[in-house]
């Protein structure tokens, strides 16, 4: 989740369509002075090579220009053909690149590098402006800024406010802003736009929280005044509320954005997937997350892949916290070794690289458990090998977890910079996820990095997310009295909104050894338990034959839960002949899930029968209820979704942007 430079913030077909009219009248100036141009029209191959540019008809424009670059390898038409081709068909952007210098190298070795002579110069100020967009694609911000500035010499109107962005990725803020308030000056709407968007992200970027918020209100006020707020106005501002921590002003807007026309950049469900996730909301975030695909299928192939580790990383924390972590396994290990495309992203790529390995730690660590869950009513050679999985998984998550200190150490400030949750630096970060990081990094180094963190954070509502963090800091220390008082502190300030850290707070009460509702714990993340690797306090009541006992041994051995006569829940054990069911019951008898199997053939044995009322049990307590066929479980990331085909938007309008 970041501020990005969506459909009128980036260096995309806007504004080369803003400038033609000017580069027209420019090349007819030039044509009028001069006299007639000493360079005959396009022939007949390359004006419908290029006519299927402008249609939008790429996969033809791309064998047409191939074709005509093969007939003239000279061709500056035919190469600026392919560029745009592979830029928004193929979302091939260094060929793109390849093709956009070709294009210029072999116009200017025919006409000049300056409009000085009567030639065809509105071909000049497309190829710069594409080759400065596909630049600005691959991160290229430097060259961009040169090409900007080249446009701007020779070609009107100028590109004022899209340096902004370039400026701010180069971390130079105090000319970022200086290029978008000269942007503003020009009182162009076009400019306008683009230099309120861009103050958005600078602000940002740039760690200055509330002037974000207010410069993305100012960015999504003008676009309500003037005509219909946009995605990307809508989540930016989400963004920004979410910053200062207002989680339920950004539901509203992200709601808002939901209703609007799908954009280049900026998927409204994937925010709002992760926001009620957080809020333990899993009803609705699985209704947001089958509608991720379907809304990044809407965008052209060269902006379809923007944000894909990004829903599979949103994705994946759903799963841990629903209890399908082997499903998560496979997004984190996609999303380790495919980085999103960032051109379009004002967070450091670090970010990503460590959230993911800090899941792929936690899911890796969470099927040891089920391994160890799976096996505890099996005989003792089953249960051996399911310990052999599950040290092998720990090994691998490990391995996952130096990986993310690796990344965090890289600068001593990325460290300090996550620990500031909802800001720039460490928006990506969930807040339920990161006390894991005193696994990683130790009681002494976390609790210097919480205070430097906290230092710098000037946001009043930051303060109870700092105390979770020193609850978790005071149990690595052994400190019972402070783990008490800064949870208690905790607690009082994080909202419903923040559901999952709650949880989680509480269960460093429990781990603590002091009094918690085990049952505001159950009835809000069972699964807490199980990611925390907690067991919890049971007495049990066995009732029936062997089957009971076998039973009441395998609980005995689960590692979720700690059998003793004078726990506050009790596990209710009833096998008789026909069957069973085994429940775990809270104050008043309230039930918190429920395992149930019968006999269904003679062939059922005594442990057949344990195993799986022990597994029918760890699963209906520890999994919150999400009703989601396994259909749709498959379909989250897109893989069962037709718009997922790359070919889409090929053969029809491109939404809201086309290519010059």
């Amino acid at each position: 989740m970041t501020i990005r430079r969506r459909t009128r913030v980036l260096f995309l077909a806007l504004a080369s369509l803003i400038t033609v009219f000017g580069v027209c009248e420019l090349a007819a100036h030039v044509r009028a002075q001069a006299g007639p141009p000493p360079w005959s029209a396009p022939s007949v191959a390359e004006e419908a090579a290029f006519a299927a540019v402008e249609q939008n008809e790429m996969i033809r424009a791309r064998e047409l220009g191939e074709a005509v670059v093969a007939e003239d390898p000279t061709s500056f038409i035919g190469h600026l053909t392919l560029a745009y081709a592979q830029h928004f068909a193929e979302a091939n952007f260094p060929r793109a690149l390849y093709h956009a210098n070709q294009a210029l190298t072999h116009f200017e070795a025919r006409f000049g590098p300056e409009p000085q002579t009567p030639a065809p110069w509105m071909w000049h100020a497309r190829i710069i402006q594409e080759l400065g967009n596909v630049h600005g694609e691959l991160g290229h911000h430097a060259e961009r800024i040169a090409l900007i500035e080249r446009f701007n010499r020779s070609y009107q109107p100028q590109m004022v406010a899209e340096i902004a962005w370039s400026l701010m990725k180069l971390g130079r803020y105090d000319e970022a802003r200086a290029a978008a308030r000269q942007g503003l000056a020009e009182d162009r709407p076009d400019q306008v736009v683009v230099a309120l968007n861009a103050l958005c992200a600078i602000e940002f970027e740039a760690g200055r929280d509330g002037a974000s918020y207010d410069a993305c209100g100012q960015a999504l006020a003008y676009s309500r005044a003037h005509g219909r707020a946009t995605v990307v106005d809508l989540t930016n501002f989400a963004e920004s509320a979410r910053t200062m921590l207002q989680l339920a002003e950004a539901e509203r807007a992200l709601l808002e954005a939901t209703e609007a026309a799908s954009s280049l950049y900026g998927n409204p469900w994937l925010e709002l997937a992760e926001l009620y996730t957080r809020a333990g909301r899993f009803a609705e975030a699985g209704q947001a997350l089958q509608k991720i695909a379907e809304w990044r299928g809407r965008r052209p192939p060269y902006a379809r892949d923007s944000d894909r580790n990004e829903s599979r990383r949103a994705i994946a924390e759903f799963m841990l916290v629903t209890g399908m972590h082997e499903q998560a396994l496979g997004l984190t290990d996609k999303a380790m070794v495919t980085p999103d495309r960032r051109a379009h992203n004002s967070r450091n790529p670090a970010q990503d690289r460590s959230l993911t390995a800090l899941l792929d730690r936690r899911a890796r660590r969470m099927a040891a458990e089920s391994r160890i869950e799976g096996a505890t009513a099996k005989p003792w050679h089953e249960r051996l090998l399911a310990h052999a999985e599950a040290w092998t998984l720990r090994a691998q998550a490990f391995l996952s977890g130096r990986a993310a200190t690796r990344i965090l150490t890289e600068d001593d400030e990325v460290l300090v910079g996550l620990l500031r949750l909802g800001t720039a630096s460490g928006a990506v970060q969930p807040p339920w996820l990161t006390g894991d990081l005193i696994e990683l990094f130790g009681a002494g180094v976390m609790h210097e990095a919480i205070e430097r963190a906290d230092a710098g954070d000037s946001r009043a509502a930051a303060d109870p997310y700092y105390a979770a963090l020193r609850a978790e800091v005071a149990l690595a220390e052994g400190d019972e009295q402070a783990v008490q008082r800064h949870a208690t502190r905790a607690l009082a300030g994080i909202g419903t909104g923040d559901a999952l850290l709650r949880t989680r707070v509480m269960t460093l009460v429990a781990q603590a050894g002091l009094d918690v509702s085990y049952d505001q714990v159950l009835g809000t993340d069972p699964g807490v338990f199980r990611r925390l690797e907690v067991r919890v306090p049971a007495r049990l009541r066995v009732q029936g034959d062997a089957v009971a006992e076998e039973v009441a041994d395998a609980l005995r051995r689960s590692p979720r839960f700690d059998i003793t006569s004078d726990a506050p829940l009790t596990i209710t054990v009833d096998v008789r002949a026909a069957g069973g069911r085994v429940c775990l019951l809270g104050g008043a008898e309230r039930v918190f899930g429920c395992g149930e199997a019968s006999v269904t053939n003679d062939a059922d044995s005594v442990t057949t029968l344990a195993q799986r009322l022990v597994d029918a049990f760890h699963a209906d307590v520890f999994a919150p209820r999400v009703d989601m066929s396994q259909a749709e479980i498959n379909s989250l990331d897109g893989s069962a979704q037709p718009t997922r085909n790359p070919l889409e938007t090929l053969f029809g309008p491109v939404p809201e942007v086309t290519p010059p």
